[in-house]
């Protein structure tokens, strides 16, 4: 299997797990067609950027790019929230991809 098949996997366990944790929105919020201009100040900021920008990029990344890694920025707006430990797992395993 190809790294690309890898990635999808995981974006999607990822989103199973969003959902499963009722975290997961049904609409897309109106600053997504211009997130470079949104500052992602808390949880829910993140969680969307999460939902919405990062995580369909991973899926379409047809230019090879430098490796930007998600886990710090998760680390910082979940902190010690252990009901999110599988989450966090994931993004892991996806950063690893």
């Amino acid at each position: 299997m190809t790294s690309e098949v890898f990635i999808s996997e995981k974006v999607g366990e990822i989103t199973d797990e969003l959902k499963r944790l009722h975290l997961w929105k049904p609409l897309q919020p109106e600053w997504v067609t211009d997130f470079e201009k949104k500052i992602v100040s808390t949880e829910q900021d993140f969680l969307e950027w999460l939902q919405f920008v990062y995580l369909p990029n991973c899926c379409n990344q047809s230019v090879i790019a430098p490796k930007k890694f998600i886990v710090p920025q998760v680390v910082e707006f979940f902190g010690e929230d252990a009901r999110k430990g599988k989450l966090l797992q994931l993004l892991i395993e996806l950063d690893s991809l």
